[in-house]
């Protein structure tokens, strides 16, 4: 080979390590213009007083793969939404109880749906955050109707303001999902986020994994919150009932 070849080789080498290097540069911008919004809508809306008690957001995957059926109590298939909905009524059923029995502790407890679709919010209230209310959740439950993508870290930072507004000092973030994130912020980043901010801010994290490989969710396990498998509807009535009697309905 001539030198006046190798010359030009050498050339293209360093002209291609160049834009490796640029285009590095520019995806490293991007993550943190992204980590830099995602800051921004994590941080509370207004200064709240904060006292003790319990607040949880309980946040439900509607897209449209919840419509596909998975097995159900009877050992047949049943839509996944309303697995999803009588998993509902009973994590309010439980609330309430906990909310009757411990009447000297502030509770409170939001419901939301997530899914993207045409001219709406990503996360939106089923149940407003307040006391558990079985009247509004039976009716309101009812609803969930699956439709659009899965903008999981979206529905992440919804129930995480809607948290702040409670300035309650026991919080907790319960999200179940079946799919991986489709659209908007990726949760394992809000997960971060929220590591980032203060401890005063921080509810615990719960990834349920139904009907999906939690593996999947990893990244949101690497940043702190718990993940966890439910591949059927018994699964997921005991994943969720041991949260609830493990990790968040605690004695104070």
């Amino acid at each position: 080979m001539k030198s006046r070849d190798v010359g030009w080789i050498v050339l293209l080498l360093v002209i291609l390590s160049f834009k490796g290097c640029d285009r590095d540069d520019r995806r490293a911008a991007r993550d943190d213009r992204t980590d830099e919004q995602i800051a921004s809508a994590l941080a509370p809306a207004s200064a709240v007083a904060q006292r003790e008690g319990l607040a949880a957001a309980i946040v439900i995957d509607v897209s449209g793969s919840m419509k596909d059926p998975v097995k159900g109590l009877d050992g047949r298939g049943e839509p996944k939404i309303e697995v999803a909905r009588r998993a509902a009524r009973d994590l309010v059923e439980q609330f309430a109880r906990y909310a009757e029995e411990h009447k000297d502790e502030s509770v409170q407890l939001g419901i939301y749906e997530f899914s993207r679709r045409r001219g709406e919010p990503d996360c939106r209230p089923i149940i407003a955050m307040g006391p558990p209310d079985r009247t509004r959740a039976d009716s309101a439950i009812q609803r969930l109707d699956p439709e659009g993508g899965t903008p999981i870290g979206q529905a992440m930072i919804t129930a995480k303001r809607a948290l702040d507004d409670t300035g309650l000092s026991r919080r907790h973030l319960l999200l179940v999902t079946d799919g991986e994130n489709t659209d908007g912020y990726a949760p394992e980043r809000v997960a971060q986020g929220i590591a980032k901010r203060p401890a005063e801010e921080r509810p615990s994290i719960y990834f349920v994994a139904f009907d999906v490989d939690a593996g999947r969710f990893s990244r949101v396990r690497d940043a702190g919150g718990l993940v966890l498998p439910a591949a059927n509807a018994k699964e997921l009535n005991d994943t969720l009932d041991s949260l609830l009697r493990g990790k968040i309905l605690l004695e104070k």
